[in-house]
């Protein structure tokens, strides 16, 4: 269910930057999408090797829709969440919008409310923040983006990606190095969970897009959150985070899940909000929208 959406306002400074370096480096010999299939050959490998089936694993990795993300990836290095503008939810605007978009989903927030104990206004200020009400949400390939960082555990072509962003980030050899070994365990189980979940509800992974860490969705979840909390919030038989009603209950079972209750104090709620975004601004502003929506 892809259409044209928005890039996240949150994200907008990192695509801009994404430009930049577009523009100002040196064009390579031979482009990244042209030379995909052996940058993800250990990776294809090791997805086999763990049960993933390998004829499904080839076709996919041969579409000329997948291909080596290294300048989307690369703004993983100059990631400052500190520095995103979390002020702009809060505006005059941005309200209203927030409280129209509770008369719009009143029937599904209502049910989700009484059926988790989360408050639909909480629930209504993660959305607008994470996606701006579904309208912000199609951003790089998850599939390419994940594929990517797992694929950085090989050292060739740790090697290869270095040589290509060295240039345009602060960090240091070692730094990278460290980095490279953690991201890609946790995109390769990242990228397990995705191309579980879009098995199980008959997705095609090569179309679906998402943030550029790799969350997906009106909700924003990793691949793995999806797959331990998502719900089926509309009783079809799916879970489609691209659905509001769906969204709207995992949200609310993942708050649940960490303790969440309607008259839950602000250090307890600040410390699963804090789950769904490792940030402080993060949990600052999902609080500040809240008690704006309930006056």
């Amino acid at each position: 269910m892809q259409i044209i959406r928005i890039i996240p306002s949150k994200y907008i400074f990192f695509f801009i930057g994404l430009l930049i370096l577009q523009f100002f480096s040196p064009a390579p010999t031979a482009s990244v999408e042209e030379n995909s299939g052996k940058y993800f050959e250990s990776l294809q490998k090791k997805l086999i090797t763990d049960g993933f089936d390998k004829s499904t694993i080839a076709e996919l990795y041969s579409s000329p829709k997948v291909f080596f993300e290294t300048k989307g990836v690369s703004l993983l290095l100059v990631h400052r969440e500190d520095k995103l503008n979390y002020d702009q939810y809060a505006t005059k605007e941005s309200i209203q919008k927030a409280l129209k978009y509770l008369a719009k989903h009143q029937s599904e927030l209502e049910r989700t409310e009484m059926a988790y104990n989360i408050s639909k206004e909480i629930i209504a200020a993660i959305i607008l923040v994470e996606s701006q009400f579904g309208t912000a949400i199609d951003g790089p390939s998850i599939l390419n983006t994940l594929s990517t960082i797992a694929s950085l555990a090989d050292p060739d072509v740790r090697n290869m990606f270095w040589s290509k962003v060295s240039s345009t980030t602060q960090f240091k050899r070692k730094k990278f190095e460290k980095w490279a070994g953690k991201k890609s365990k946790w995109a390769y189980h990242e990228l397990k969970a995705f191309l579980k979940y879009t098995a199980r509800e008959k997705m095609d992974p090569v179309g679906i897009n998402g943030s550029f860490a790799g969350a997906m969705g009106i909700a924003q979840f990793m691949p793995s959150s999806i797959l331990a909390y998502a719900k089926d919030g509309d009783n079809d038989g799916r879970i489609d985070l691209f659905s509001h009603a769906d969204s709207i209950a995992s949200i609310a079972n993942y708050l649940n899940h960490y303790g969440w209750y309607m008259e839950i104090d602000r250090k307890k709620a600040h410390k699963i909000i804090h789950r769904y975004n490792h940030s402080d601004h993060y949990v600052d502003i999902i609080f500040k929208i809240f008690k704006l929506l309930k006056g």
